[in-house]
């Protein structure tokens, strides 16, 4: 089994920081544009969001022309997902249509995620596919076979006069990626790597950014070591939050393309971020019209079956918790708790097609119950539902959603979980003593979808 590997993360580092200033000073387009400021356009986690990704580029070829000032857009990994249908069966090809499309309008850094692999079986071959695309790979991921970066860690922007320095950081749990590429991964610790690579890196930059795919927890082993000014762009946890923590600006931008983060660039002043929502509709027609194509090329009548008519449309976490609601009926449990990244796109007004239903509920599997006293089950659920955190301090990365429930203290409840939840209680739940037993004859996916066709 592969481990994080810490060895070779100095001498690699100072070897990148070489190779980038000899980059930073060659003459390339994206240097040689003029201006007095510019704008980062951001969005994050993606995940094939076929319904939105119309939507994202019409979005985005509008933002840019309304700033009408140099752009770049940074998107912070996880660009596939293996249980759309289509993205599989296409090796991608709406998804490779929107980067391309995107590169033609603008500048565009990705740093790896996760995902990349989904579809493909080697990290490498992402990078050289999206080279093609025009697109700029940046991680700190190492390649085990070669014993360098898989792309370089980092890159420089030309944008309105201003120099732009942009480091990548990459997820390090093994098991987040695929099984057929993890052997080929060695992965450096993050804060070790920030320390190291950070100060060279963004050296004369006049604003320098800081693309974590890392996650929550990973960062703020780093954040307070950053210098004031640094903007740092979250992702990998699906969380949607902005926050200034002492003059550095930190967010994380959701996912399934429901938002675009716009960072505004000031030479010599502070930078300020806002986010607007993406609708489900409309976009660009091509796009639209090629992930249609692909529709009726890949998927099967299975695929198109119709499991419920929804009455409206439901936000991320009002979805979960008809999940959560299938889970404790289903058991006969008290309460029912579900991991956030169990779930992608939220539910949209109509029909909900097994297609549909697949972006919704990404992973199934067994589901699990145990007895836990009231006073444990508070302490679980302060730490629940922390897309509604504000402050830093309280969030874990992984966590689960779970419906408001009074508790009495000295009661003895019924708590049901799927089995990825009961198998890393310790990330999701912060406790390691739950004794889970396994609900036999239970699927997670088959029961929300039996709970919604007789709901709806």
């Amino acid at each position: 089994m592969n481990r994080p590997s810490f060895v070779v993360s100095r001498r690699l580092v100072l070897q990148g920081i070489a190779a980038s200033a000899v980059a930073a000073a060659l003459p390339a387009v994206a240097r040689a544009q003029t201006g007095g400021d510019a704008v980062l356009f951001t969005i994050a986690d993606l995940h094939a969001p076929y319904a939105r990704l119309p939507a994202l580029l019409a979005r985005l070829r509008a933002l840019r022309t309304e700033a009408g000032r140099p752009a770049a857009l940074l998107i912070n990994g996880d660009v596939f997902e293996r249980g759309n249908a289509v993205c599989l069966k296409s090796n991608g090809a709406a998804d490779w249509a929107f980067l391309e499309a995107v590169a033609a309008e603008m500048p565009v850094v990705l740093n790896l995620g996760n995902h990349e692999t989904a579809v493909l079986d080697d990290m490498a071959s992402f990078v050289a596919r999206a080279d093609r695309a025009g697109v700029q790979v940046i991680s700190n991921l190492v390649d085990n076979r070669t014993g360098r970066f898989f792309a370089p860690f980092d890159a420089r922007l030309g944008l309105g006069g201003m120099d732009v320095s942009v480091l990548g950081l990459a997820a390090t749990n093994p098991f987040v990626y695929r099984k057929p590429v993890r052997d080929t991964l060695t992965f450096l610790d993050t804060a070790r790597f920030v320390a190291d690579a950070l100060p060279g890196s963004s050296a004369g930059a006049d604003a320098s950014v800081v693309m974590s795919h890392a996650g929550v927890s990973p960062d703020k082993t780093f954040l307070s070591t950053l210098p004031a000014g640094t903007i740092v762009q979250g992702a990998h946890d699906h969380l949607d939050l902005d926050m200034t923590l002492d003059g550095r600006t930190y967010f994380h931008g959701a996912s399934w393309g429901r938002k675009i983060g716009i960072v505004e660039l000031a030479k010599g002043g502070a930078a300020s971020y806002r986010a607007e929502e993406v609708a489900p509709s409309g976009g660009d027609e091509a796009l639209a019209a090629l992930i249609e194509a692909m529709k009726a090329e890949h998927l099967t009548e299975a695929d198109c079956a119709v499991i419920a008519e929804l009455p409206r449309a439901f936000d991320l976490h009002e979805s979960i918790l008809l999940a959560t609601e299938a889970l404790r009926q289903a058991t006969d449990a008290d309460v029912a708790m579900l991991g956030h990244t169990t779930f992608g796109a939220p539910l949209a007004a109509g029909p909900l097609s097994r297609y549909d239903f697949d972006a919704y509920v990404r992973f199934g599997g067994g589901v699990s119950v145990a007895s836990i006293s009231g006073e444990k089950l508070s302490a679980m659920l302060a730490r629940a539902n922390q897309f509604m955190a504000e402050t830093l301090d309280g969030m874990t990365g992984d966590y689960v959603h779970v419906a408001e429930i009074d508790v009495d203290p000295a009661k003895t409840y019924r708590l049901a979980v799927n089995d990825w939840t009961a198998q890393n209680q310790q990330a999701y739940l912060g406790t390691t003593d739950l004794a889970f037993e396994k609900v036999e004859g239970l699927e997670l996916k088959a029961l929300i979808a039996e709970h919604l066709a007789a709901t709806f």
